[in-house]
């Protein structure tokens, strides 16, 4: 018994003496900060009759279309089609077009951009008239692209996609798309263009140059 009661002792000293280690504390990784917001799509709109007049006023107007191919500098000319060339100049300056893709290249006749769903953006809930413009379709014009359902072409559907031209197509005369401008610069550019190349920037640079008297 005594023998007994003798290791009992031993086994409660042996356990007081030894040191317990603390469980390991699980280390977790930092959250991972929230998404940053990402930029509104910009507000579209039809131009606005003060809109329209103020492009009348202008007359001819220059924009740079910065792409990943080089800069295009297109004329734009109110007096041949001013609600068109209100609603470019509003879209331009919302950055509506900055990132844009080219979505349709066709060598020899056009590329075209514009369409807002290859952004991830709603789509667009306004038309544009066609105008008569006397604007020729020969190589370098930009025009509004119309809509279609189904295989029917639209008219006055046009919003914000457009195209330019790679040569001279007199049959897009005779359809009555809206020419607006034509390309003064950067018609190299136009040609090297191939889908999926984007539209970096597109920056209003001004009035054109004065006619000659």
């Amino acid at each position: 018994m005594r023998d007994c009661l003798m290791m009992i002792v031993l086994l409660l000293a042996a356990g007081c003496g030894r040191t317990v280690t603390p469980a390991a504390r699980t280390s977790l990784p930092p959250a991972p900060p929230p998404p940053a917001p990402q930029a509104a799509a910009p507000a579209l709109a039809p131009p606005t009759p003060d809109q329209i007049a103020a492009a009348k006023k202008m007359g001819k107007v220059r924009v740079t279309l910065a792409t990943s191919k080089g800069d295009i500098v297109v004329e734009l000319d109110a007096a041949a089609a001013p609600i068109a060339v209100a609603n470019f100049l509003s879209l331009v300056s919302t950055g509506f077009y900055d990132g844009m893709p080219f979505h349709r290249v066709e060598p020899g006749f056009v590329i075209q951009a514009g369409e807002p769903a290859l952004l991830n953006r709603p789509p667009v809930s306004y038309s544009i008239p066609d105008e008569r413009s006397p604007i020729k379709h020969l190589r370098g014009v930009i025009a509004m692209a119309r809509s279609y359902r189904g295989s029917q072409m639209l008219p006055d559907s046009a919003s914000t996609q457009f195209y330019i031209t790679l040569a001279d197509t007199p049959r897009l005369d005779q359809i009555g798309f809206t020419a607006f401008g034509r390309v003064v610069s950067g018609l190299e550019v136009i040609d090297k263009i191939v889908v999926g190349d984007t539209i970096e920037k597109a920056t209003v640079e001004g009035p054109g140059p004065a006619p000659p008297r």
